[in-house]
């Protein structure tokens, strides 16, 4: 007689089911909520923020007209945040706000992806990593799609690996809906597909027949953002025109470029950012799982889906025109936290230690990027300010020639609810036009206003550089210049009629 001995690792009281410990997504994603909230408001909307608003506040018709001429990958995003403004408002805090949640649960789904690949206490690591890199902090608080696009780039990266773990169709299914998303949001959040062809090219040798659903579900993802694409392609001109060539420095400073967040702020400041970048980098380079090298695929995973997408943003920058932008590939950053945390994951004492010091590299950039004209761009709540506390009935407004679509914005969002100069060179709104930037008087004979302020970006010494050209000549000679503020970035100045 054979007596057999159950497995008691099976038995569980009838009705019971065991869940996965939360700790290691939901307190990262609280932190990183936390963070983000403290500053939310502080930092006055910068250069592309003010294009979210101008585009966000127009009607739904509006936003598709323009669309066909500019900014049609983005259109998607503003017609969200349009209707986001319709029903919160569009308060500083209220146009940031989704951006936060986007980057908190993208954290959130992190700290999950590392439980499911080497345990809690590392995925609680690298998700813990990810609230100290600034960069994520800089976009988490910025009304633009970043947030968003990091959010849809780690949803697909994490329904991959359950789809490959388990090839069903709805699990293909879901990860097709999630590449969707994500091209919608960002196209070129779309790189992280030929990372993912890269795996399971390496993966058929398996021999699981199933596998090959997913290059099927990609290829019916991609046709569904067909649309946007071609929107894209034929907008490249007008869309990235202001990159600028990549060179060998950027490739050399490109990892830690991705890490260091872009922020008005001395140079010195962006160093520590950069620094743990490489630090973090380094880690990574260390991450071994114990047996043979066949056990370490999730490590040779992780660092394709981390080195592919920017390798093939600057491959292609090199060979053509530069579409190189370290937020374009904000996303890699995960795979880079979870393989640093794994480097650390037999060593409690060297997780504590490097955490700390992750934050005392990154702290005087964390407390940059919350700094009230931290953003691209002047600070336009000082400018409004100015303005409003000389403002005089009659008085009219002219903008300078760089960038007068986000100068224009600026000063109209800051002024919403107060009053305004007349927009004496105004022939007809953005909105009607159809595009970014209003049709302005071509002969600047609009306007003869007995007071005129000036608003435009400032280069090297000469505060009125940016208004060179006729506009300049007319101040010059139909008027006198009584004050000046020089701001950081930028000027505002008032004119008399002589």
């Amino acid at each position: 007689m054979t007596l057999t001995i159950p497995d008691l690792r099976v038995i569980a009281p009838a009705g019971t089911r065991r869940w996965p410990p939360l700790y290691p997504s939901v307190f990262p994603a609280l932190i990183m909520l936390a963070i983000g909230s403290t500053a939310l408001r502080r930092p006055a909307l910068g250069w592309d923020e003010h294009a979210t608003w101008s585009v966000a506040t127009r009607t739904p018709a509006e936003i598709v007209r323009m669309a066909g001429e500019i900014d049609g990958v983005i259109a998607p995003y503003y017609l969200f945040m349009h209707y986001w403004i319709e029903i919160f408002g569009d308060r500083t805090a209220v146009m940031r706000l989704p951006s936060l949640l986007a980057v908190a649960v993208a954290v959130g789904i992190a700290g999950e992806w590392g439980r499911v690949l080497f345990g809690p206490v590392t995925g609680l690591t690298g998700a813990l990593i990810l609230v100290t890199v600034p960069q994520l902090s800089r976009y988490a608080t910025e009304a633009r799609v970043y947030g968003i696009a990091l959010l849809a780039g780690v949803l697909t990266m994490w329904l991959f690996h359950r789809a490959t773990a388990r090839p069903a169709w709805r699990r293909w299914l879901g990860y097709g809906l999630s590449v969707t998303i994500l091209g919608y949001a960002h196209l070129l959040g779309l790189l992280i597909l030929m990372a993912h062809l890269t795996i399971l090219g390496s993966r058929r040798r398996g021999g699981d027949r199933r596998l090959w659903r997913g290059p099927l579900v990609m290829a019916g993802a991609v046709a569904l953002t067909a649309p946007l694409i071609r929107l894209g392609l034929a907008q490249r001109g007008a869309q990235l025109d202001w990159i600028p060539p990549v060179n060998a420095h950027d490739v050399l400073t490109a990892p830690g470029a991705v890490f260091g967040a872009t922020v008005t702020a001395p140079a010195g400041l962006l160093y520590g950012a950069q620094l743990a970048g490489l630090f973090l980098i380094g880690l990574a380079f260390t991450a071994r799982l114990p047996g043979p090298w066949s056990a370490q695929r999730p490590i040779v995973e992780l660092a394709v889906l981390a080195v592919l997408p920017p390798a093939l943003l600057l491959g292609a920058s090199l060979a053509g025109a530069s579409i190189w932008v370290p937020r374009y590939v904000l996303v890699v950053i995960v795979p880079v936290a979870l393989l640093a945390a794994l480097a650390l994951r037999e060593f409690r004492l060297r997780q504590i230690a490097a955490l700390l010091l992750l934050v005392a590299l990154t702290l005087e950039t964390h407390q940059a990027v919350r700094r009230p004209a931290s953003r691209d761009g002047m600070n336009f709540r000082t400018v409004a300010s100015v303005v409003s506390a000389g403002l005089r009935p009659g008085d009219g407004v002219v903008y300078g020639r760089v960038g007068t679509w986000s100068l224009r914005a600026g000063l109209d969002y800051e002024l919403r609810d107060r009053p305004r100069p007349a927009d004496v060179l105004l022939v007809r709104p953005a909105a009607r036009a159809g595009a970014l930037d209003a049709d302005e008087c071509a002969t600047l004979t609009c306007f003869d206003t007995a007071r005129v302020w000036y608003v435009g970006a400032r280069r090297g010494e000469d505060p009125m550089s940016d208004a060179a050209g006729p506009l300049g000549a007319k101040l010059d000679r139909d008027y006198r210049r009584t004050e000046v503020w020089l701001q950081p970035l930028g000027v505002v100045a008032l004119f008399e009629r002589r």
